[in-house]
């Protein structure tokens, strides 16, 4: 069954003249519009050089928009306008006026492999179809007047995909002052704005508007009509086009504006009538002429490097390219990106999400929301002296008018910017309409010298070069657009790719990790891409995915070698690449085969363990082992008692540094530990010395007492004895011979402190007090170079109320 529906109306951003004409407009950062009600301007102004955008009468906007109005579009309780046996609703209202009738108007979407003229011709003979526009480049397909019958009959066709009513475009903005100054277009060396007319930006961009009107300031280069019959009527009717051309590409001549790229060609793609509004198949009929133009040096590119797009339309991206939602519109649009064409369009001007806008918010496009700008400059301080869209912007503000959300990817100035009008004078506009050119002069600017960078790369460059110098908390969402900014936009820079010095070791089984460095030029900040090309058979190879940035210059290559690769040299092929340049680097490696070095262990008693009547906790250490080629990935620790074989090994992970083993006074023993690397290998048996613990009691004569020290029995003592002394400079010595020696004693809350001296000379100072008792703890170690004969004391050195030192034993590590 068929159903009745709205015809689709397509806005184009209306711009409204809120002041009279300029004849020569200062540097951004000069004076500002002051409100005075709306006048015309004269039709043939002169270019004056001295004279200064001072508006003079209050500006009150004559034909703006409801901001407050919902725009003219589809009644969302009838049949979407992509359905294909859609037939327009005879009840719907009338496009707006000025706007062309798009009533009984369809574009019809033929399938892949189709004969267009084919189909025509049947048509034509058939049903008396005559198309006015066909399509080649963005759709397949064409557009004209079909009664029902004759959508019927193509509805019928097998060649026809779809047929899609037309719809109606209009404008988006209003009046502001230029934002050059505040996106940094003064400093950039591309633009070279110094206002003599010599040096003008290489790039052709594409005014998809109102048509563009030749006016002394700006560097026409030609255009086409889609919006009659005659397709060499493309000036403007309209003012709009001609004023976002001016803030594209104005010249830099000393009189009037300067654009943002001075001098670029600027092409007047005409898809509005003289009050703003157009059809969607006029909005193709362009995009496809766009496509269709070729570089006249090379025709295997596009002529244009970028297109401007400051119209809207209610509608939505279906998040592929409009095959799913049937948007011949998208479909146009992702033909052109793909052919190598930056296209930026307006966010609109409706105060909400540019979600519900297209082409804004298609993800193909450079969407770019409003900055209300006064001074040119940063910091908030101009004021609010613009007046557009009923009311006055703060400085530095997010745009009242302006749409916003997730779609938007850049801000401009985009509130009462001068621009060019037809006539030859300037005038004061406002909207997204005027923000989008300013990013559309970036993309020129950035184009002129990277003719080869992709549309996804000049989005990439722009955002990353914007800044978040503006009130961000005036933004009506939680996604903070960067603002413009293409003071650092010059010529492209190099980069050149270090490859790792000398042929690495590897060994099969084994994974790598080899440094990847970039140098930068001054200019150079973009993305460099790496890919491994070459590498051998069976091996994994992974490089960085990209590095962009002005100091990104450091990343990293996994490599791994399958086990069993035979030894030998091999080589891998690493590339960078940054807009069609690449350096290609060959990684030398060797496949080798090595085994990891361990070290000796050393036993210690472990400190704050208490001793066992014949028995001691000690502690099995080792210096990290050492591989030539591969990490260490474990070790193994196995113990010798009394001569004999050695034990269970106990494995351990490579962070291991010691382990923990129990052993018996007087029974000889040893340790000894091996390390394993990621390849498999095992170092040799690391073995430590053969070693005896032997216990000396605190009642032994073989211990020297200095001042008076008592002797004391306690249950928790080893032997069940102590020597106790709370006398500050008593001490007690032992002589012995060994490689270690400990001592033991008690702790509790009453106990003081010591002082350790080895040979007479002070190492260490115990602290011998604790929450509770403590009695039979190894409280101090200390290791020799060798074995030898040394003396330990230990001496009563505490000052306060508790100070006794109780000494329980002796262990002597021989």
């Amino acid at each position: 069954m068929h159903r009745r529906i709205a015809p689709l109306l397509l806005a184009v951003l209306v711009a409204i003249p809120i002041v009279g004409t300029a004849n020569a407009a200062e540097p951004a950062g000069g004076p500002s519009p002051e409100p005075t009600a709306a006048t015309q301007p004269d039709s043939t102004p002169a270019p004056d050089p001295s004279a200064s955008p001072e508006p003079t009468a209050p500006p009150e906007p004559t034909a703006s928009p409801d901001p407050a109005t919902p725009p003219v579009g589809p009644d969302p309780t009838t049949t979407p306008a992509n359905d294909p046996t859609a037939t327009p609703d005879p009840d719907a209202p009338a496009s707006p006026a000025g706007a062309p009738d798009a009533r009984d108007r369809f574009i019809v979407m033929l399938k892949n492999g189709a004969n267009t003229i084919g189909v025509l011709e049947n048509a034509g003979r058939r049903d008396g179809l005559k198309a006015d526009h066909t399509f080649g480049r963005t759709l397949h397909g064409f557009s004209a007047h079909l009664d029902p019958q004759q959508r019927r009959d193509l509805l019928a066709d097998p060649n026809v995909a779809a047929v899609v009513p037309d719809g109606v475009i209009q404008l988006t903005g209003q009046t502001m002052p230029t934002g050059v100054a505040r996106i940094g277009g003064w400093h950039s060396p591309v633009s070279s704005i110094n206002g003599v007319d010599d040096k003008r930006v290489d790039a052709d961009v594409a005014i998809v508007d109102t048509g563009i009107s030749p006016v002394p300031d700006l560097n026409v280069a030609g255009g086409y009509n889609c919006s009659s019959s005659d397709p060499t009527a493309w000036h403007d009717d309209n003012d709009h086009g001609t004023h976002v051309a001016g803030t594209v590409a104005a010249l830099d001549n000393g009189i009037g504006v300067v654009g943002v790229a001075p001098g670029a060609r600027v092409w007047g793609v005409k898809i509005l009538n003289a009050d703003g509004y157009g059809l969607i198949s006029w909005y193709i009929c362009g995009l496809d002429w766009i496509l269709a133009q070729r570089d006249p040096k090379d025709a295997s590119r596009p002529l244009f490097e970028a297109v401007n797009m400051s119209v809207t339309k209610a509608g939505s991206d279906d998040q592929n390219c409009g095959f799913t939602n049937k948007d011949p519109l998208h479909q146009a649009v992702c033909r052109v990106v793909a052919g190598g064409i930056t296209v930026v369009a307006a966010a609109a001007n409706d105060s909400h999400n540019a979600a519900l806008n297209i082409p804004a918010s298609y993800d193909e496009v450079i969407t770019v929301s409003a900055l209300a700008d006064t001074d040119g400059k940063p910091g908030g301080l101009g004021g609010n002296r613009c007046y557009s869209w009923g009311g006055y912007d703060k400085d530095d503000t997010f745009a009242d008018f302006s749409n916003y959300g997730a779609d938007v990817d850049i801000m401009a100035p985009g509130k009462c910017i001068l621009s060019t009008v037809p006539g030859g004078g300037y005038r004061y506009m406002s909207g997204t309409s005027m923000a989008a050119p300013t990013v559309t002069g970036a993309v020129a600017l950035y184009k002129a010298s990277r003719p080869n960078a992709t549309p996804a790369e000049v989005k990439e460059a722009l955002r990353y070069l914007g800044n978040l110098n503006w009130n961000t908390a005036t933004d009506p969402d939680p996604y903070h657009e960067p603002l413009l900014d293409v003071a650092r936009i010059a010529n492209l820079g190099t980069f050149d790719v270090t490859p790792p010095a000398g042929a690495r070791n590897v060994e099969a089984g084994t994974t790598i990790s080899l440094p990847v460095t970039i140098t930068r030029s001054a200019t150079f900040f973009e993305r460099v891409k790496f890919a491994v090309t070459s590498m051998p058979d069976g091996w994994t190879v992974s490089a960085p995915a990209s590095l962009l940035g002005w100091t990104a210059n450091a990343g990293s290559m996994s490599i791994t070698v399958p086990p069993g690769t035979a030894l030998g040299s091999y080589a891998i092929e690493l590339t960078a690449s940054n807009q069609g340049r690449t350096k290609t680097l060959a990684v030398p490696l060797q496949v080798v085969q090595d085994n990891p070095t361990a070290n000796a262990p050393a036993t210690t008693p472990q400190a704050g363990v208490p001793v066992g009547p014949t028995i001691l906790p000690v502690r099995i250490g080792w210096n990290v082992a050492t591989d030539p080629t591969s990490p260490i990935a474990g070790y193994q620790v196995e113990m010798s008692v009394k001569g004999g074989a050695f034990g269970a090994a106990v494995n351990l992970p490579a962070s291991a540094r010691d382990t923990t083993r129990t052993v018996s006074f007087e029974v000889p023993y040893r340790f000894r530990v091996r390390a394993v690397d990621t390849a498999g290998n095992w170092s040799p048996w690391a073995t430590g010395p053969v070693e005896l613990m032997h216990a000396v009691d605190d009642r032994s004569g073989s211990i020297v007492r200095h001042g008076s020290w008592a002797s004391l029995s306690s249950d928790g003592s080893w032997r069940r004895t102590l020597t106790s002394s709370a006398t500050s400079g008593n001490s007690v010595s032992l002589t012995f011979t060994g490689r270690a020696i400990t001592l033991v004693a008690a702790k509790d809350p009453r106990r003081g402190t010591a002082q350790i001296l080895i040979d007479g000379t002070a190492v260490s100072t115990v602290n011998l007090k604790a929450g509770s008792w403590h009695g039979q703890i190894v409280t101090f170690n200390y290791q020799f170079m060798a074995s030898g004969t040394h003396t330990i004391t230990v001496k009563v050195n505490g000052t306060g109320t508790y100070r006794e030192v109780l000494v329980d034993a002796f262990v002597i590590s021989r």
